[in-house]
């Protein structure tokens, strides 16, 4: 099979790109060469498309009915629009999706402990790692889609994967700026439950604009949409996963073509900073690969950039008051004394 995929050569975080590039050749997709350039916004926005739709259709067929249409999903986007709150919003996508049972999955709304909880069953006959990054892609929909109603970002508290493997997902997982976990029985996000009562505040006549690119354009995107401090946190754990030197300060905002000063007031204005952010980049990659390797504590602090393996001891200490043995001893369930 030969898949169009725009741009040449295909340019934001290197990391994702090669995700896709690589899921791509292992489901038999010819595909160009990456290059070693990291790409502009727009070429990776056309990368992810064409990866994402192509990716979408394989994973349908195997499912035995076709994927969810375009038109389907804009006239999902019209009804939503007509609800008064964003608990409605969200009662009548689970109700539009189960009439095209079992194309568009099954979505749920639950609430706890103060917090919201939203559930996307996909309905897979198989979990493959194919249908995890079109099932992430998916559920990253309905976070930007909620958000965009209400005229507020929606910030997950936690995110769930159905996929057994985390590391199929990588480095996506940083763009939803919560903690990951795997192996869950649906896909979902947890966010503040009084944000489903804020009232749907858009018009039928913004919808086209936020339709538009959706939800591929992930980096470069208007901070309505995503972050800066989500599109940082993503090219810092795609850096991190391919063992690629952390870029700095200057070099990100290079990279988002923005001033430096511009970068730190934004990073600012959304409660963060590139050092907070890079440090909890490090420990949560760190603790990952604790849990979900056999790596030796040497390997990881290579893996992440430390000069050696005592000054990764020292800073995962400092992180979690707890030294690396011991934190992989106790996320395996052995003894620790």
């Amino acid at each position: 099979m030969n898949a169009h995929i725009p741009g040449n050569p295909v340019p934001v975080p290197h990391g994702m790109v090669q995700r896709l590039l690589d899921e791509l050749k292992r489901q038999g997709v010819e595909v160009p060469d990456a290059g070693t350039e990291p790409p502009r916004p727009a070429q990776f926005t056309a990368l992810y498309r064409a990866a994402i739709e192509r990716l979408e259709a394989l994973v349908a067929k195997g499912d035995g009915h076709p994927p969810m249409g375009k038109q389907e999903v804009d006239l999902l986007c019209r009804c939503v629009l007509s609800c008064q709150t964003l608990r409605e919003a969200i009662h009548c996508a689970a109700d539009f999706c189960a009439m095209l049972y079992p194309r568009a999955g099954a979505l749920s709304l639950g609430e706890r402990a103060g917090e919201a909880v939203f559930r996307m069953d996909s309905l897979r006959r198989v979990k493959s790692s194919a249908a995890c990054l079109v099932d992430l892609t998916g559920l990253f929909f309905y976070l930007l889609l909620f958000g965009w109603l209400v005229g507020q970002p929606i910030r997950p508290t936690r995110v769930s994967l159905a996929h057994p493997r985390r590391e199929d997902a990588l480095p996506f997982l940083g763009l939803f700026h919560a903690p990951v976990t795997s192996g869950n029985p649906a896909y979902g996000f947890d966010f503040d439950q009084a944000l489903l009562d804020r009232p749907v505040v858009r018009q039928a006549a913004e919808l086209q604009a936020f339709l538009k690119d959706l939800p591929y354009r992930l980096v470069g995107a208007p901070v309505e949409v995503v972050s800066l401090s989500q599109q940082v946190r993503g090219t810092l754990h795609a850096a991190l996963v391919h063992g690629a030197r952390l870029p700095t300060l200057a070099e990100l905002a290079v990279r988002f073509d923005v001033s430096e000063p511009t970068l730190r007031r934004r990073l600012a204005a959304d409660g963060s900073s590139y050092r907070q952010l890079r440090e909890h980049s490090l420990q949560e990659y760190a603790e990952q690969c604790l849990r979900t390797t056999r790596w030796t504590i040497g390997r990881i602090a290579e893996q992440l950039g430390f000069a050696s393996e005592e000054a990764f001891r020292r800073a995962f200490q400092r992180w979690t008051g707890h030294a690396p043995t011991q934190f992989r001893r106790a996320s395996q369930g052995m003894p620790t004394g």
